[in-house]
């Protein structure tokens, strides 16, 4: 295999191997880590392709990997975030599947990434120029159980459950012999994909290379590899931590050596280590990256690890550039105390502080509603509240905190003005009555009066008691009912003309008057007929207590 020392075409194999770091391993399964944000640093020159202008806003990201041109990272909520492929350098590579979801770890290579999801398959994209495809983007048919990946130029690895090792890509041009995974390889923890050659960490913390075919190095392990914890392969280089910290490079051959192989005296504390094209990344205990390499002409500033860079989880390196992951502090939220409620009460507002000085957002539930910080309530029941802050560039996401109070039955009293009396006969009249809570209002009758909806009839003289009530419904108690009691006077004498009435019908005609014939004197009379009333004590018209007497005079006819 020829190795070029010069920038890479995109159609050309001598292209770096990049490493699919998910936290500390390269290529290993990615520890949990608290959410963080990702910091980039180099893409000098004319090598910017955008893979180190991390996407404003970007966090809650767990996991980190970076490619020739590009850099993905991982968030917490299983989702891929693709940046950089700028220039020529456009393989489909950023173009993240649509719908991708449920992934644990994540890889990116030069013209290619992996995604290793929850379900134990793999995801490939990328590969998009024939003259860049060696079937690394084809993973195996029904692989699974995978825990681990890595990738590289040609060629990508799974690490599955139970240890084993599957390779695939490696084509025409590009076979190494770097998929040609060892017979009887088992009790794997970690894999590296590195240009031609691939390295396997194993549980007895030795390590085991193949490939090498057409040239390269990497195969050609070190003594002093002892309780290896964490490899990492590039374009020439392996590199390995030892289980007390230290560090040891292996495979840089001149012309293609750039210093990447060549430790710092006295470096030790690391945990994990990451491979670029030029460089070589350490990740110590406490958090802090040590970088060398970078040399013959090939400083990008991937080597110039950002001043104050601290409290780092992941590393990952790539061709002209490097990758950091920092956790983010964490943050909680204050809601003040949510006191019992009444429905009707009026609109309140609510109060909450993130520690981490952010602004709070608020969403309710239940017999509430909230517009910013104010909540109204509509109805009786509960409501919940919740108070989030999702986070910045600088803070992980708070805790959602939630309050749940009650909203009691409001209360309602019902208006019912005084009836006045009335008189039997008087026509059919209309009640009203309104109830505070805008209910409707019903209405009983009992005495000498009936209620059909809110017409009262009268039905004879005495009392008629009205009573208002409303019974209430989900947001209102029952009212206290209102009564109010009238009388019914009888109806008054109206006096008839019965003058020319036979006695019998004057009586008749009398008593509809609700008047009453008082007493009957007989005369004889010329002008009248026997029996015909010729005079009344009242006058027609006159209107006179109820069963007033009306005296009469009756004609005996004429005297014989």
């Amino acid at each position: 295999m020829k190795l070029s020392r010069g920038p890479r075409s995109r159609h050309r194999l001598c292209a770096l191997v990049v490493l699919s770091v998910g936290l500390f391993f390269s290529a290993s399964p990615s520890p949990a880590t608290a959410a963080g944000r990702p910091v980039a640093w180099g893409c000098g020159g004319s090598r910017n392709y955008g893979q180190c202008s991390v996407p404003s806003g970007l966090s809650g990201v767990t996991a980190i990997a970076a490619g020739l041109a590009h850099s993905l990272a991982l968030k917490g909520d299983g989702t891929v975030v693709a940046w950089g492929c700028g220039l020529d350098l456009v393989n489909g590579q950023c173009s993240v599947p649509s719908g991708l979801s449920g992934v644990t770890a994540i890889a990116a290579g030069t013209v290619h990434s992996l995604a290793l999801k929850s379900d134990g398959t793999v995801v490939a994209w990328g590969c998009g120029s024939p003259y860049d495809d060696y079937g690394q983007c084809s993973v195996p048919s029904g692989l699974s159980g995978v825990s681990a990946i890595s990738v590289s130029v040609s060629h990508s690895l799974a690490l599955k459950g139970d240890g084993t090792v599957v390779a695939w890509g490696c084509g025409v041009g590009a076979d190494q012999g770097q998929c040609n995974v060892p017979g009887g390889l088992s009790g794997v923890t970690a894999i590296a994909a590195g240009q031609g050659f691939s390295l396997a960490l194993k549980g007895d913390g030795t390590v085991v290379a193949w490939g090498c075919g057409g040239g390269a190095t990497g195969c050609s392990l070190p003594s002093g590899l002892s309780s290896v914890i964490a490899i990492a392969a590039a374009q020439a280089q392996g590199v390995a931590v030892n289980g007390d910290g230290t560090v040891l490079a292996w495979g840089c051959i001149v012309p293609f050596t750039y210093g990447q192989c060549s430790v710092p005296s006295g470096l030790s504390g690391v945990i994990g280590v990451a491979a670029g094209y030029f460089h070589s990344l350490a990740l110590k205990g406490d958090g802090i990256v040590v970088a060398w390499g970078c040399g013959s002409g090939f400083n990008y500033g991937q080597c110039s690890v950002p001043s104050g860079l601290a409290g780092v989880a992941a590393i990952a390196a790539g061709d002209y550039h490097s990758l950091a992951l920092v956790p983010l502090p964490d943050q909680t939220i204050t809601l003040g105390s949510l006191p019992n409620r009444i429905y009707g009460d009026p609109d309140f507002n609510l109060s909450a502080t993130a520690s981490s000085g952010l602004p709070v957002a608020f969403a309710a539930s239940g017999r509430c509603r909230v517009n910013g910080a104010t909540v109204q309530l509509t109805g009786a029941g509960s409501c919940t509240v919740t108070a989030s802050q999702p986070g910045d560039a600088n803070y992980n996401p708070a805790p959602d905190v939630s309050q749940t109070f009650a909203i009691a039955k409001a209360g309602q009293l019902i208006s019912f003005g005084p009836l006045a009396n009335k008189t039997h006969g008087a026509a059919d009249f209309r009640v009203i009555a309104a109830a505070s809570s805008g209910l409707p209002v019903s209405f009983a009758a009992t005495g000498r009066c009936t209620v059909n909806g809110a017409t009262v009839h009268l039905t004879g003289p005495g009392s008629c008691t009205v009573t208002a009530s409303q019974a209430g419904n989900l947001n209102y108690k029952s009212a206290p009912e209102v009564s109010r009691t009238f009388l019914i006077a009888p109806r008054p004498c109206t006096v008839p003309r019965v003058v020319g009435k036979r006695l019998a019908a004057a009586k008749r005609t009398i008593a509809t008057r609700h008047c009453r014939t008082g007493k009957v004197g007989y005369v004889y009379s010329r002008k009248r007929k026997k029996g015909v009333v010729i005079s009344q004590s009242r006058r027609p018209g006159k209107v006179l207590p109820a069963r007033s007497k009306i005296n009469l005079i009756v004609s005996r006819g004429r005297r014989r």
